[in-house]
């Protein structure tokens, strides 16, 4: 494989994020939608059930609230910034938090859920003064397409086909090819995944600061209490510290991967906190980065942007698995076996949204990545051929894929149903 194509792949599934990038998509959507209006009166704002489900229940940055009410709220007023796209939120004020709450108490807001074009879609329409505009969201969080003002629609472009091409161009691989191309990288070409990890770990050391976070505190407390030095404790304290602040709403940037910042905090402080503790220089850093980060992508190929598994479990920490083996000085026949571990075992986790309950998952398949590449170095994991496990990881992958769509749709339906009764009664 060409090590300009593979970078050119990471740096376009590789994204700065402010929170949640389902309520940003939907403040992104509605701040664009307002542009076309200059004002706006209110917004009714339609939702796949996946960005419904992954969205009703996370904290939104900088406001004190979850859900993506509130999100619809910021993004009419944050209309000049929406060619921020999912960094929109970091101009969240405490005087534009105040103004939103108050849209939200005059009922100026809308939203609902219902079948769409796609399984990632928001479509945003505003009005005022007699005229309406909208904006549409499709396929991937700050891809929008479609732009209209009283009819008059404009096609955006960003198609499928699009947002999927980043994906296609590693498919196209084996997985060896891809690892083999990723681990010859130089610091040049691979350094920029260094500076992408520490931007997560700037936001798990926020996490740890701040006193009313618990998750990611309590466990390093816990690591101190047993003198437990080993670096899967640093991972499961740093991805668990960085995944708690942003569910909750910390105003914190996160530097996401194939659209999830859950998985770039998976996989940059998966890998970033392990090769710190395993004293890897940053050119072998910088490549486990980008094992891990080519092995997060390639995945998602076969599983999509929206799964009804946890993605962190079955893409990220796959990825986490694969570099921590060839961090450890494994051959690729025990990184594979790593990955075959981590999906064996954590394949059926289902996703339920995102929600502080994200940083208690992706925090353990992270540390469990770490631990099954360990297992892996003495030739211990789940063999080929069993269960969903294929005879090599490319079938696997595909088997996966399989597992998520058709085979989870009426699980991730039960799931939805599960959600939008719980915030009927709320209401």
């Amino acid at each position: 494989m060409n090590a300009t194509v593979l970078i050119a792949v990471l740096r376009k599934e590789i994204e700065r994020s402010t929170g949640c990038t389902d309520p940003g998509g939907v403040c992104l959507a509605v701040a664009r939608a307002v542009a076309e209006l200059q004002h706006v009166d209110r917004v009714r704002v339609t939702v796949s059930a996946n960005i419904f489900k992954n969205g009703v229940s996370v904290g939104v940055p900088g406001t004190g609230a979850t859900g993506l009410k509130i999100a619809a709220a910021m993004g009419m007023l944050l209309a000049a910034h929406w060619r921020d796209g999912l960094a929109i939120l970091d101009h969240a004020t405490p005087e534009i938090v105040r103004k939103a709450g108050t849209l939200l108490e005059e009922g100026r807001v809308e939203l609902c859920h219902a079948e769409t074009p796609d399984p990632l879609y928001v479509r945003a329409e505003a009005s005022h003064a007699g005229h309406t505009a909208h904006a549409v969201i499709m396929y991937d969080y700050a891809n929008i397409t479609e732009v209209g003002l009283d009819g008059d629609v404009r096609r955006m472009g960003g198609g499928a086909s699009a947002a999927d091409a980043a994906e296609d161009e590693l498919a196209a691989h084996s997985v060896r090819e891809v690892m083999d191309t990723a681990a010859a990288l130089t610091l040049e070409q691979a350094g920029f995944l260094l500076e992408f990890a520490r931007v997560n770990r700037e936001a798990a050391e926020s996490g740890l600061r701040d006193g009313n976070m618990r998750f990611g505190p309590l466990l390093a407390g816990l690591a101190e209490e047993d003198d437990d030095s080993r670096p899967e404790r640093k991972v499961q304290i740093m991805t668990g510290a960085a995944g708690e602040a942003r569910m909750r709403g910390l105003l914190v940037p996160i530097m996401a991967i194939a659209g999830s910042g859950n998985h770039g905090i998976t996989n940059f402080l998966g890998v970033l906190s392990l090769a710190e503790g395993l004293g890897a220089d940053e050119l072998r850093t910088a490549r486990a980065l980008a094992i891990s980060s080519a092995i997060t992508v390639y995945i998602k190929t076969y599983i999509k942007r929206m799964t009804a598994f946890c993605g962190c479990s079955v893409a990220a920490a796959t990825g986490v698995a694969a570099a921590a083996v060839w961090l450890m000085g494994g051959s690729y026949a025990q990184s594979e076996l790593a990955m075959h571990s981590v999906i064996g075992t954590l394949g059926g986790l289902f996703c339920d949204g995102a929600k502080e309950s994200c940083a208690y998952k992706l925090s353990t398949a992270a540390v469990m990545a770490v631990q099954f590449a360990r297992l892996a170095l003495k030739d211990c994991g789940i063999p080929r051929g069993t269960g969903i496990i294929g005879n090599d990881i490319e079938e696997t992958f595909r088997n996966l894929g399989q597992l998520n769509n058709p085979g989870m749709t009426a699980t991730d339906a039960m799931i939805v149903d599960i959600i939008d009764q719980r915030m009927r009664e709320k209401d």
